[in-house]
């Protein structure tokens, strides 16, 4: 399968996208960069040493690429604000976003870099991942094992392999070798520890390894992912046949289907908070005395999203629970992020202890149905049916959207415009524009 893989990827580029994939893929990486300059607040893993050559996004440089990807992936998903697949139940850009940043700069190939090479790169990223998760984050879930991790790095590998201008049979061999590296669980969601950001790290780290490899001449199995004792087979007990999933990988598709955060919550609780926003003008000067909310039965069970409290341990502790997360919006009247770094209020952990999250049967992804009953009697009742389309942040909300985060974040307003006119404009220049703004924009002011 990985030769066909090679084959199908290699293929995959700017120009072979539609008109609405290129203007999401550009809109992907403005947000996802954004979302990485206001992340470290809440980033708990260490800086790298101090050096020159690969930018940080949280501000200054170091020597080191696998060091530069590592850091900027779990700066990206700090906030875990960063985009994902709905379908895939994963994100994708956290993991091949910094893989590509670290491989475009490596021996100064960022000067004669082309912006449309790079992009090239990053749609393999997306339709990679997508594809092999499709059909599968399903089964994987239950188990325990994050898609994020078992995907996105094979993703990332075979865009690493893309830049490093790689044949079909390079990109397919680096896929091979990337499924032997990727592993998380879902446990840190149940737990409230820290391993989601180190799973992405690693994840954009070992993808430059892996490409480094097969440049060096090792050889990944043929049937990597799908022998008897491949990928596959091996972790979810299945073993697809390329013909049947090969259309998995339409990029177009990968792409326009991602979903841009609105909030830094699980992307499962995206639409819990913003029905709780619509809510809570509603309840202003009443007392709360019991809250019902109806999600997806698939979303509700994913780890984390049952977190009930009151005792948190971490920031993402709170930022998958959904009780969390529609109470503290309830309690202040709107979102406020920092609620999420602090521990609840009493009147937050009585709310909490009184909220039952329960399956709608009749709600499918990315919506839910929200019942207050207040003291006095009264009960407010709203449902948001396909969240996606109502959260969506498209060219025209992106601004302001952004300029919350970068200037968050001690960042002008100017930086901003600069990172962003680079970005747009990265189809017809050259790679090292972006670069640069990206560099005078990590410096704080």
């Amino acid at each position: 399968m990985i030769s066909q893989l090679g084959q199908l990827l290699y293929q995959t580029g700017w120009k072979s996208l539609g008109e609405e994939a290129r203007s999401k893929l550009l809109l992907c990486l403005l947000a996802n960069l954004s979302v990485a300059i206001a992340g470290r607040s809440a980033l708990r893993l260490p800086r790298p040493a101090t050096g020159t050559g690969h930018l940080l996004l949280d501000g200054g440089q170091t020597g080191s690429a696998r060091e530069a990807a590592f850091h900027n992936a779990a700066l990206m998903h700090a906030r875990t604000q960063d985009d994902f697949h709905p379908l895939g139940n994963l994100h994708i850009a956290t993991v091949v976003l910094p893989a590509l940043l670290a491989q475009a700069e490596r021996n100064g190939a960022h000067r004669s870099l082309r912006g449309e090479t790079f992009l090239d790169a990053l749609a393999v990223g997306y339709a990679s991942a997508t594809g092999l998760s499709r059909r599968f984050s399903a089964l994987n879930t239950p188990r325990g094992l994050r898609s994020t991790c078992l995907y996105s790095g094979m993703g990332a590998a075979a865009a690493a392999a893309r830049l490093r201008g790689q044949d079909s049979r390079g990109v397919g061999n680096t896929l091979g070798l990337a499924s032997q590296f990727g592993f998380g669980t879902t446990q840190c969601w149940r737990d409230g520890s820290d391993e989601y950001q180190l799973h992405v790290a690693n994840s954009a780290s070992q993808a430059l390894l892996c490409a480094e490899l097969t440049d060096g001449g090792v050889i990944a199995g043929e049937h990597a992912l799908d022998g008897p004792s491949g990928f596959y087979p091996a972790l979810l007990g299945v073993t697809p046949q390329f013909q049947e999933i090969s259309g998995d990988f339409e990029p177009n598709a990968a792409i326009v289907e991602t979903v841009l955060k609105r909030y830094p919550v699980s992307g499962i609780c995206q639409p819990v908070v913003r029905l709780s926003e619509r809510i809570a003008p509603r309840l202003a000067g009443k007392a709360i005395a019991g809250v019902v909310i109806e999600m997806n039965a698939f979303e509700m069970n994913y780890p984390g999203t049952l977190n009930a409290g009151p005792v948190y341990k971490s920031f993402s502790d709170r930022l998958m629970s959904a009780r969390f997360c529609a109470g503290s919006v309830l309690e202040a009247g709107h979102f406020d992020f920092d609620a999420f770094l602090r521990a609840p209020s009493d009147t937050l952990s009585k709310m909490m202890a009184a909220t039952q999250v329960c399956a709608g049967q009749d709600l499918g992804t990315l919506s839910c149905r929200i019942t207050v009953t207040t003291a006095d009697g009264d009960t407010v009742r709203d449902e948001l049916r396909d969240g996606g389309k109502e959260l969506a942040i498209d060219w025209n909300t992106i601004d302001e959207w952004c300029l919350q985060l970068w200037e968050g974040a001690g960042r002008t307003s100017d930086a901003f415009a600069r990172t962003r006119a680079a970005v747009r404009a990265l189809p017809s220049s050259g790679f090292d524009a972006l670069r640069e703004s990206l560099l005078g924009a990590s410096v704080r002011g």
